[in-house]
């Protein structure tokens, strides 16, 4: 029973928040007068990391009303007050439903915000985030003497667990001074605890400090406006506590000419927090999407209004210039794994990379759901170059790519072609990637970018880069490195084992119900793409071809089982505040046919034929098969179905979950976010 009971923990969980999760609406009950569904939520590639939960009509609604911000259209079926409480209706509602959570579990953007999290997870994502950040950098910053803490900028960034605030210099002299006391003025929370009124409310408003901080980057005495980053240490922290203070006080003095200084960094044993200078215009992707850079990131990616690419000898000199940075960080032992417009300033025609931290941090890159697709991208230097090819795409396309790969690459020059089909093509992510300096002597850089060498010899002749480690700190970032390394390519072998049991139970089926299944899940993703694409971009090329596996997760693929109990039976919520076990009586609709049975194993039988209508069905032990269970009166069951239902929780975690989504939609990929970008 543990299997499918999602409850809190009071101990510290470093959770992965970039893994894809699946959503299924197993079944619908009638409790009191009111409908509610049940859906089994699974993270990651294996059933056993699954619960259930339930959820009502209204509590979709509030979800739909949460994401209206990002102004993508979602199909969301609309309220109905006479009827609703039909066996037909409620089926057909359950399959509406079902299709609406798929495309919002399809699209990267609103799949990692936090009313989506909430949704789909409760227990997890229940926790003040921001409350936290602020204690965190309020008691980090009390004892420096230098900053103060501000205005916070709200949910300017896609990660749960970074937060930005203003930060601003302590006056020097009385500190009764007008000036200290506008500075306390500052010294507030957000509007709500884990900006939880932004994300219900979704009013955003841009505060008068907001707008100030868009319009100037001074202060009133003439400093340059800095903002302070607070992230919690992710998953892929390995270096070792004792050590990473210092660590990171070392790298806190990095200096390169296109590296974005930091003015201050310090953590403690929860997260660290990062004070930079605040540039104005944003990241290169606030200025690809015209975005203000403060804006929730709902609503500056969700469906930007205009896309433009760069030009070619603008394009070249910052790829090269992005390029030298992280040949830079390489060769001081760090990696990046960050790689993305978001992470790039352009400065008086100079790119700069930022975040470079967060390999220290252990973030998870947001193009990890795409990098573990692929076996050959498992070493550090392959993933900092698969995500140079994404920004490459998305400066050259004026909009990012929608998939792990690129199927067809036009519309620019040969060299350019060339070396982007040498990272993004199916053929190099199956083969191997270049290296960063096989990179830096390509072609294209020759071409569009020819007097580069000279000029990076001169500029650093004038700032000579720095970055220096203790011989301890070398060590630990060397075993940080391969432990990252490691755990990528454990994921990758779960991934590829997931593929392998798709591909057995597709075989268990006839050729019949094989193509019914690839085309429901081709009409699912092509669905998704076409909706997402309506305001952002060209479609997808090539986006039917992805095949059976392109899109498991699709609605289209989904067999849900609808069964309606009485009021005094069914589903019943367990000790969790949002999850449910079975009851001891009652009505009880059935597991999934991928369901794990009472022993903990699975037992993949294909269910018998539905009748016309069910009648009332005895109570049924909580992880009965769903062979001996009765179906939905809606449609009726079969191996193709169950076959589809299977991919929804297993294929999913590689296709549906992240290579269905289309990621250049309404959806902008990237890794950690700078001033709200992806």
């Amino acid at each position: 029973m543990a299997l499918f009971e999602h409850t809190g923990t009071t101990q510290k969980v470093n959770l992965d928040d970039t893994e894809a999760c699946c959503c299924t609406i197993e079944t619908a009950q009638t409790i009191d007068g009111h409908t509610e569904y049940v859906l089994r939520v699974q993270r990651g590639p294996y059933p056993e990391n699954s619960w259930r939960i339930l959820r009502r009509y209204n509590d979709f609604a509030t979800l739909n009303k949460c994401l209206q911000i990002s102004g993508i259209d979602l199909s969301f079926p609309g309220k109905k007050l006479i009827g609703n409480m039909r066996p037909d209706f409620i089926a057909e509602r359950l399959n509406a439903l079902q299709e609406y959570i798929n495309q919002v579990l399809m699209n990267p953007i609103l799949a990692s915000s936090l009313p989506t999290k909430k949704f789909i997870d409760p227990d997890t994502y229940s926790t003040p985030f921001h409350d936290l950040a602020l204690q965190y950098a309020s008691m980090s910053l009390r004892t420096d003497g230098v900053f103060t803490l501000g205005q916070s900028l709200g949910p300017i960034g896609w990660r749960l667990r970074k937060h930005y605030f203003k930060v601003v210099h302590k006056p020097q002299g009385n500190k009764h001074s007008p000036g200290h006391s506008t500075t306390k003025h500052h010294l507030i929370k957000s509007s709500s605890q884990s900006h939880g009124k932004q994300h219900t409310t979704q009013v955003c408003v841009t505060t008068s400090t907001e707008k100030d901080y868009n319009s100037t980057s001074r202060d009133q005495s003439g400093r340059d406006d800095l903002i302070l980053t607070w992230t919690e240490f992710g998953p892929d922290r390995y270096i070792d506590e004792k050590e990473i203070h210092t660590v990171l006080k070392n790298f806190g003095g990095v200096q390169h000419p296109y590296v974005v200084p930091i003015e201050h960094i310090a953590s403690n044993d929860c997260g660290a927090l990062v004070i930079r200078k605040f540039y104005k215009h944003g990241s290169l992707k606030d200025v690809l999407c015209s975005a203000s850079p403060c804006n929730p990131f709902l609503s500056k990616y969700g469906s930007p209004k205009g896309r433009a690419p760069l030009p070619l000898k603008e394009l070249a000199l910052y790829a090269r210039q992005v390029l030298e940075a992280i040949r830079f960080l390489h060769s001081k032992g760090v990696a990046c794994g960050h790689v993305h417009c978001g992470n790039v300033i352009v400065v008086d025609g100079v790119a700069k990379l930022m975040d470079v931290e967060n390999f220290i941090f252990g973030v998870p890159s947001f193009y990890r759901p795409f990098f573990v697709q692929h076996s050959k991208i498992n070493t550090c230097e392959a993933i900092d170059v698969y995500g140079f090819g994404h920004l490459l795409y998305e400066m050259c396309m004026g909009y990012p790519l929608q998939d792990s790969y690129a199927r067809q690459i036009t519309d620019c020059p040969d060299s350019l072609k060339s070396l982007l089909e040498s990272i993004l093509s199916k053929e190099a992510c199956k083969s191997a990637l270049p290296t960063l300096d096989q990179l830096a002597t390509h072609p294209f850089f020759g071409e569009y970018a020819g007097q580069f060498n000279e000029q990076y010899a001169m500029t650093i002749a004038m700032q000579k880069p720095h970055l220096k480690f203790s011989t301890s700190a070398k060590e630990q970032l060397k075993l940080a490195v391969q432990k990252t390394e490691n755990r990528v390519r454990d994921e990758q072998r779960s991934v590829k084992n997931q593929k392998r049991l798709v591909r057995v139970q597709e075989m268990m089926t006839s050729e019949e119900e094989k193509k019914k299944i690839k085309q429901k899940a081709k009409q699912a993703k092509l669905r998704a793409q076409n909706s997402l694409q309506l305001n952002n971009g060209p479609p997808s090329l090539g986006a039917s071809g992805s095949g059976a596996s392109g899109n498991g997760g699709g609605s289209g693929g989904m067999a849900a089982t609808l069964h309606l109990s009485s009021s005094t039976g069914g589903i019943v919520k367990s000790s969790s505040a949002n999850s449910i076990t079975s009851p001891q009586e009652g009505g009880l609709m059935s597991p999934p046919p991928h369901a794990m049975d009472s022993g903990g194993s699975t037992s993949p039988q294909p269910p018998p034929s539905a009748p016309p209508i069910p009648a009332p069905v005895p109570s049924l032990p909580a992880f009965q098969s769903n062979a001996t269970a009765g179906t939905a009166p809606a449609s009726t069951s079969s191996t193709a179905e169950a076959a589809a239902t299977v991919r929804t929780n297993g294929d999913a975690y590689h296709a549906a979950g992240w290579a269905g989504r289309p990621h250049g939609s309404q959806c902008s990929p990237g890794g950690d976010p700078r001033y709200g970008s992806l």
